[in-house]
């Protein structure tokens, strides 16, 4: 509102200004005042403002040198000089509060930026944490949870479509979610209708009569309503409370949008394997089927990957023409995106192999160090773009053998894994020795470790640890079991001092 008044409040000041400056001597350097309505003009962030009361300036200066020369019967050399040093003055104040202009308007965007990068950065922390589990009520309560620290938020409440679940809430200053067994109040339940209706977040301000009841009930000045459904079918709206409507601003509800659609995609996902569970007896009884069904898909979605991940290479060096930066950013992500399809293609059909008993494994000679470097090769653009350092350690210059291909996809799911777990600006290692069994590959990250309850069942199949290895497909790690066994060692785990862990690979050596 201040910005509308800026413009009138400008001019005014310059015409009070020139009034003053014609009715003073022409010695007295009352011009100066003609720059106070320009440095104010500068708070606009309007650089045509300044530059039209810049010339209004020049000119009331030169108006009022004339007049006063002319009621003086003549012109001071005084005054003149100091109508071209007030004209001076003008012209530099004008031009400062452009530059100043401009330069906010830089960092406004340079912040606007960073603002967006950090959230978006938060949000992808949030999303891994919700898809940690398959377990529908773990996977709400954590949407619920994850909520008021990513949006800075009071609060957070969970509202069932199911209306006798009863409402889950969370706030931002305690890290636990709390049901409550009373009703959802009607309000409330339109508003969530609403956001299905118009599949998108909604956004709730006390202007509403609707959305001012629900305000005045959740004790908040402004809140986003975000629906969660599952191919159409509700499943509950995520109510976020927000201490005033300026919080709410456009990056809020794109992050908003992003984080309902990851929460429905997890809680689908979720459902699903509940469905999948619930069918266990008649799965194994068809067991044979599927098994031939996965190995069938995934040898068959090798191909195709392999040239999608081919043609992503090619457009990134140039072949198909130049492309802009922010091109090359998604072509980046797609790369990484297609090589970790390829790889659970590959882990698939491996896995199926295993469980049919058709697996018939090569036995040849394999350079260790040379598999690390080949391993680490691959998996760098991954690292880079978690921002973790990937880095080969100590080597043995030793040759075990065994298959080839599985050791490079054994050591690839443990490097992956390792990446995958690693915060930002940690440090992964990959390194080989010998020891008194024969040769220890191990994969060292500073990651949070794994639970001391989780250690036993690790290298199982769906294993999941608590907060260290509840994502992924759950048969990288059964993988790097059963391929060291068939090479004739052992897949171990150690934890790693303060934090971290090591994974080893140990086999002995041939010949």
């Amino acid at each position: 509102m201040r910005a509308r008044w800026i413009p009138i409040l400008s001019f005014a000041m310059l015409a009070v200004a020139f009034v003053i400056d014609v009715k003073t001597p022409q010695t007295l350097v009352v011009a100066i005042l003609l720059d106070v309505p320009i440095v104010l003009s500068a708070f606009a962030g309007s650089r045509s403002l300044t530059a039209w009361l810049v010339i209004a300036a020049l000119a009331a200066n030169g108006v009022a040198g004339y007049l006063n020369g002319v009621a003086a019967g003549g012109w001071d050399a005084i005054g003149v000089a100091d109508r071209a040093l007030a004209a001076l003055s003008i012209a530099l104040v004008g031009w400062l509060g452009t530059t100043l202009q401009e330069r906010a308007r830089t960092f406004g965007r340079l912040a606007a930026q960073e603002s967006r990068a950090r959230r978006e950065a938060q949000l992808a922390v949030a999303v891994d944490r919700i898809r940690a589990s398959l377990s529908y009520e773990i996977v709400l309560r954590a949407i619920v949870r994850e909520a008021p620290a990513l949006f800075n938020a009071p609060d957070a409440r969970w509202i069932p479509e199911d209306r006798g679940e009863g409402m889950l809430t969370a706030t931002r200053d305690r890290d636990e979610v709390a049901l409550s067994a009373y009703a959802v109040r009607p309000e409330i339940t339109s508003i969530a209708r609403r956001a299905f209706d118009d599949d998108d977040v909604v956004e709730l301000r006390a202007d509403d009569p609707l959305g001012g009841m629900v305000l005045d009930g959740i004790g908040a000045r402004a809140a986003l309503a975000l629906p969660y459904s599952d191919r159409g079918e509700p499943l509950g709206t995520l109510l976020l409370g927000f201490a005033a409507p300026a919080d709410i601003d456009e990056i809020a509800r794109a992050l908003a949008r992003a984080y309902a659609r990851s929460g429905s995609a997890a809680l689908a996902q979720t459902r699903l394997f509940a469905q999948l569970a619930e069918r266990n007896d008649a799965l194994a009884e068809r067991g044979g089927v599927i098994r031939d069904l996965v190995y069938a898909l995934s040898h068959d979605l090798r191909t195709p990957l392999a040239a999608l991940g081919l043609t992503f290479r090619q457009a990134k060096d140039g072949l198909y023409g130049p492309m802009p930066g922010a091109y090359l950013e998604i072509v980046d992500r797609s790369i990484v995106a297609t090589d970790e399809l390829q790889r659970l293609a590959e882990t698939l059909l491996l896995v199926a192999r295993f469980e049919s008993g058709e697996r018939r494994p090569r036995r040849e000679p394999v350079d260790v160090d040379l598999l690390l470097a080949e391993v680490v090769g691959e998996l760098e653009p991954i690292a880079a773009a978690r921002h973790v350092d990937l880095q080969v350690g100590d080597v043995c210059g030793s040759r075990i053998e065994g298959d080839r291909g599985d050791l490079r996809r054994a050591l690839t799911n443990l490097v992956a894994n390792a990446l995958e777990h690693t915060p930002a600006g940690g440090t992964v290692n990959v390194a080989a020795h010998r020891n008194g069994e024969g040769i220890a590959i191990d994969v060292v990250d500073d990651g949070p470790g794994v639970a001391p309850a989780a250690r036993a069942t690790l290298f199982e199949r769906f294993a999941g640890g608590e907060g260290r290895r509840g994502a992924g497909s759950g048969l990288g790690l059964y993988i790097v079991r059963r391929v060291a066994e068939e090479t004739g060692g052992t897949a171990r785990y150690a934890p790693r001092a303060p934090h971290g862990s090591i994974f080893s690979i140990v086999v002995p050596v041939r010949g």
